[in-house]
């Protein structure tokens, strides 16, 4: 009898632990390891999609106004896009899928999944995504691109909410056939241009160049005499032989702070940037973010580099101050600084995704914050009124587009590209417009004009 007692004790505790064990395993495998290594969540997500592709309806994803711009899916049929959001929002949006326990994922669409096809409500729907985008205004940036390869980003200056991220790519993406992304021959297809592109600022730099030189200014209570310059056309920085002119070998004369802007002068800010010192730039560049990773949660991240000017010398301290040398950035990050002078000296955290909902249930929601300070309000109002009469110089005038600050900029790029950018704001919105393989930015001023007036009218509504 106790022996018999004793068998069936033993046999419990054997079964105990052969549960434990496969409950150890399934659980480090399906649970643990996940988290760990992107293969084991593949096939996690895998072995899940499996079960419920037959069943499962994608997620809806809509504009700030919940205006559908993926949607109407059914079960086991993806979502999808109209015309001509279907185009627009493509580098947006992106794609996913899994088989075989390889997940292919790029976009929003990648980074939604958990919530739009693996956290299904009673009807088998997975959540509804809200974007902090306007479908109009996203439809018209992709039309200002006409096709050529480059980026619109707007941007609300009070929240740093992406109000617009249109891309393109020069291949005809369209979301709702994957094959024509996946199937190009075209490099650099899956590039979402605005975030992951990163190339040299261009004269777009000689803004923080000119910030650093009026916190420099408050600071040590410099008079304006300090920022004068005599420009004969050519500058060479002290203990280099390196010689730098000026677009067009032209000359100016007497140059201030508000005329170098104006008329872009290279000579003036290479001088200016030696004269107040690389340390100071660098720190005015930390805090615009530049030489930092930005998260923009669900989208991703956007990194940019600068040189440690603070250790530089004078050659490269006058390349990068106005905007050559070794700084890379992104046109996101150009939009960031535009917002943040908008915002009187306040850069706020880019955001995309509002909120996350199952019917009622909230999933996640998004809280505007701030990101850095960069600039005092009274340095930021300098800073805005030299932008302000450059952007008359664009035709942006105040008569016609109210109250515009802007910079152009024009980047010359290690594998002989020009690209192009112009970034300004609104007193409500901030821009970067982005543009590969054109000649000079004065090809961007058109379209900053019609960005500008859309802006005006949409935000007066």
């Amino acid at each position: 009898m106790l022996r018999s007692r004793r068998r069936i004790r033993f046999a419990e505790i054997g079964v105990t632990i052969v549960c434990l064990g496969f409950v150890s395993i399934f659980g480090f495998k399906y649970v643990i390891n996940p988290y760990l290594l992107s293969s084991s969540a593949a096939t996690k997500n895998t072995v899940i999609y499996d079960a419920i592709e037959d069943y499962a309806i994608e997620g809806d994803i809509v504009d700030s106004s919940s205006n559908i711009i993926l949607g109407n899916g059914s079960a086991g049929v993806s979502a999808s896009a109209s015309y001509p959001m279907n185009y627009s929002y493509a580098w947006l949006l992106g794609y996913y899928s899994v088989n075989s326990g390889k997940e292919n994922a790029f976009g929003l669409r990648g980074n939604l999944k958990d919530y739009s096809l693996y956290f299904l409500n009673s009807a088998n729907k997975g959540a509804t995504t809200t974007l902090t985008t306007n479908n109009d205004l996203q439809n018209y940036a992709y039309k200002l691109l006409n096709n050529e390869e480059g980026s619109v980003i707007v941007l609300d200056n009070k929240t740093g909410a992406i109000k617009a991220l249109a891309s393109h790519s020069t291949i005809d993406y369209d979301v709702n056939d994957t094959n024509t992304l996946l199937t190009t021959t075209v490099e650099g297809s899956q590039y979402r241009r605005g975030t992951y592109e990163v190339d040299p600022p261009g004269s777009t730099f000689k803004v923080v160049t000119a910030a650093a030189a009026l916190k420099l200014q408050k600071d040590q209570n410099l008079s304006s005499d300090y920022f004068l310059y005599d420009d004969n056309g050519q500058y060479v920085p002290p203990g280099s032989d390196f010689t730098i002119t000026n677009y067009g070998n032209k000359s100016y004369g007497t140059v201030d702070l508000e005329s170098g802007l104006n008329n872009s002068v290279n000579t003036y800010f290479a001088n200016l940037g030696v004269k107040i010192g690389g340390a100071n730039i660098q720190s005015m560049a930390s805090k615009f973010m530049i030489g930092k990773t930005v998260e923009i949660p669900f989208l991703g991240t956007i990194s940019s580099s600068i040189d440690d000017l603070s250790k530089a010398d004078n050659a490269e301290v006058a390349q990068s101050a106005f905007g050559q040398g070794h700084t890379q950035v992104t046109p996101m990050n150009m939009a960031m600084i535009a917002q943040a002078i908008g915002n009187n000296g306040d850069m706020m955290a880019p955001y995309i995704v509002s909120s996350i909902k199952s019917g009622n249930l909230p999933l996640y929601y998004a809280f505007p914050h701030k990101l850095s300070t960069c600039l005092d309000s009274d340095v930021d109002a300098s800073l805005k009124q030299i932008m302000h009469s450059t952007a008359v110089g664009y035709g942006l005038t105040e008569s016609q587009y109210g109250m515009v600050y802007a910079k152009t900029g024009t980047a010359e790029c290690a594998d002989g590209r020009i690209h192009t950018y112009i970034i300004g704001c609104t007193e409500n919105a901030s821009f970067c417009i982005s543009m590969n393989n054109s000649d000079t930015s004065t090809t961007l001023w058109s379209s900053a004009k019609q960005l500008v007036s859309y802006l005006n009218q949409m935000y007066a509504k």
